[in-house]
């Protein structure tokens, strides 16, 4: 969380501070004046050669905050992961034309560094435990939910987006630390996120009858 901000902020002097110590990897994030977007391909840049969580976790926790309108932008992407985890890659790759996807710059990078007191307090608690929920195996069918859960977060659900992010979230922080512990909360969170969707669905359609009865009769 820390590299990731202090390699997407800009210096005094308008240009990307690289916020790196010797033996990291160098920020790829264009120098100079700052554009207003942030793209996903400038993201992962910034997240260097990280695994999966690294990745969905940076794209789920906006949705947990939330951010308005970055649902779909980071949900897709998150789908394209999920299905990347279950086919058994061993690191991410998204298509040229969703790392062009970009976001308001001051916005995500602002939601991120709101989340991270949260992300430190909760990283006091990661350790490895329960290696076989969080190992290569487990990591395939952790995919198939990560699809479940992002392709429900892409949907224009209100009050849809948070539950299934968090879900991610924390299966994204079991992956990173091998805690297993994590993971299993993040499928009984998407096994809670699921429902509330659908409760809010089944709600929405119930009110939608009831305003075509009433409009017909």
């Amino acid at each position: 969380m820390d590299d990731f901000l202090t390699r997407g902020d800009p210096t005094p002097d308008g240009s990307v501070s690289a916020g790196i110590q010797a033996g990291e990897i160098p920020s790829k994030i264009s120098l100079g004046e700052i554009p207003s977007k942030i793209s996903l391909g400038e993201i992962m840049d910034a997240l260097g050669d990280r695994a999966f969580g690294a990745l969905l976790l940076i794209l789920s926790i906006p949705n947990v905050l939330p951010v308005p309108g970055l649902s779909t932008a980071t949900g897709v992407p998150m789908i394209l992961l999920g299905a990347q985890m279950a086919a058994g890659r061993h690191s991410p790759w998204l298509p040229r034309r969703t790392l062009a996807a970009s976001f308001d710059r001051k916005a995500f990078l602002g939601v991120i560094r709101r989340a991270k007191p949260w992300a430190e307090r909760v990283e006091r608690h990661l350790r490895p435990r329960l290696p076989a929920l969080a190992g290569p195996t487990a990591e395939r069918l952790l995919g198939l939910a990560v699809v479940v859960l992002a392709g429900i977060l892409a949907l224009p659900i209100v009050f849809g987006n948070q539950p299934p992010a968090f879900a991610i979230a924390l299966i994204a922080l079991g992956l990173m630390e091998s805690d297993g512990v994590f993971v299993s909360a993040g499928l009984v969170a998407g096994l809670l996120a699921i429902a509330i969707v659908a409760a809010v669905l089944l709600g929405l359609g119930q009110a939608a009858i009831a305003v075509a009865q009433q409009l017909i009769g």
